[in-house]
């Protein structure tokens, strides 16, 4: 269903379909720069969730999970992993303009569809928060910091647009996007942890 979803706004998106224009430019107008006091907390965001920081997380997590909890450990990892991977091909191949607000200072120079941040939000953060939330880990601070990573993973999608760097269909597609990578990487560690199972067994 996801997919489906996404591949209808994919399709909008690189059409340049009129009321998918006309939205995206409504909702944007409406959320850049607004409230002022947002922009920079959503700015410092935005730079400590870049490639570079949200890879160290995930690095130092699925060292720490590997042997006592190797499944959930995976799905972190390939999810991590893959959806860096998808969304960079998809920005190239659709190769959209970013958005030019008068009122946003912030003008990346990478393609727009679907948003790094909002996808590597869910792919990432939210994924993190979700092993520490559900995986026999043990204790309150896992859980504590597991629900700190699916804040930060939600949050990462609007403070795009507080800072004026993406189009509101952007968000959508990254979420999207983001939800066919966790729910596939979920599947296929599934899969491949009943085979290595079932070869056990035999």
């Amino acid at each position: 269903m996801l997919l489906g979803l996404f591949v209808v706004l994919l399709i909008a998106v690189t059409a340049a379909w009129d009321p998918i224009l006309r939205f995206d430019d409504w909702l944007g107008h409406g959320m850049v720069g607004r409230p002022d006091w947002l922009v920079s907390p959503a700015d410092s965001l935005g730079l400590a969730t870049r490639d570079l920081g949200s890879g160290a997380v995930v690095a130092v997590a699925v060292a720490l999970l590997w042997r006592p909890h190797r499944f959930w450990a995976q799905w972190l990892m390939w999810s991590a992993i893959s959806g860096f991977a998808f969304q960079n091909i998809v920005k190239e191949l659709v190769g959209r303009t970013r958005p030019a607000w008068s009122e946003s200072a912030f003008q990346p120079l990478t393609a727009s569809f679907p948003s790094g941040h909002a996808m590597s939000g869910i792919t990432t953060w939210v994924v993190l928060g979700l092993v520490l939330l559900l995986a026999p880990v043990g204790g309150r601070l896992p859980r504590v910091i597991g629900a700190l990573a699916v804040a930060v993973g939600v949050l990462m999608a609007p403070s795009r647009l507080v800072l004026g760097v993406h189009w509101p269909t952007d968000i959508l597609g990254g979420w999207l996007f983001g939800g066919v990578v966790v729910c596939g990487v979920a599947a296929l560690v599934v899969a491949r942890s009943g085979s290595a199972g079932d070869a056990r067994r035999t």
